[in-house]
């Protein structure tokens, strides 16, 4: 081999090493990560009491899922978008607060810890105060944060329908 396609060869290696994984700088969870998972906290939680579920599913990867208290599992985002239509619509939820405790991550993934409230409304029955913990784990998908799971655990019983 001359000396000239070597160095092409040599050249063309560094590039592709370079490419794959000679700079670790979008790789790293800074504070710019965290400032922009908070507003992503405080955005959610203007859609969830705008009552706007197409917003709130925006917030969401497409393979999504959902662990609320005392239900089932919800996954993909159309059923997740479901849930908060039933949530905020059916079931009255409002005021939601979050108050976030923790706000870390390692590369393209995070997580947020907090706490919320919100009052539920539910047409015909008495209005009822919730609390809880939310841990809510996060990817970094082309560039912006979404909500890969959510989970939810109210601090309170559930309620239990009166005996017919």
């Amino acid at each position: 081999m001359s000396q000239r396609p070597a160095r092409v060869l040599a050249l063309l290696l560094t590039l592709s090493l370079a490419a794959c994984g000679g700079s670790t700088a979008s790789l790293e969870f800074g504070n710019e990560d965290a400032v922009q998972i908070r507003q992503m906290v405080t955005d959610f939680t203007a859609a969830y009491n705008a009552k706007d579920v197409a917003k709130i599913g925006t917030f969401f990867s497409s393979g999504a899922a959902l662990l609320p208290p005392n239900r089932s599992t919800v996954r993909g985002v159309e059923a997740v978008k479901g849930f908060f239509d039933g949530r905020v619509n059916d079931e009255g939820a409002a005021d939601l607060a979050i108050e976030i405790q923790a706000v870390e991550g390692q590369g393209p993934l995070a997580y947020v810890v907090g706490t919320y409230t919100l009052n539920l409304r539910p047409a015909g029955a008495p209005e009822r105060k919730d609390r809880g913990k939310v841990v809510w784990i996060l990817r970094k998908l082309a560039g912006q944060w979404k909500f890969e799971w959510q989970i939810m655990a109210s601090d309170l019983p559930p309620v239990v329908p009166p005996a017919q």
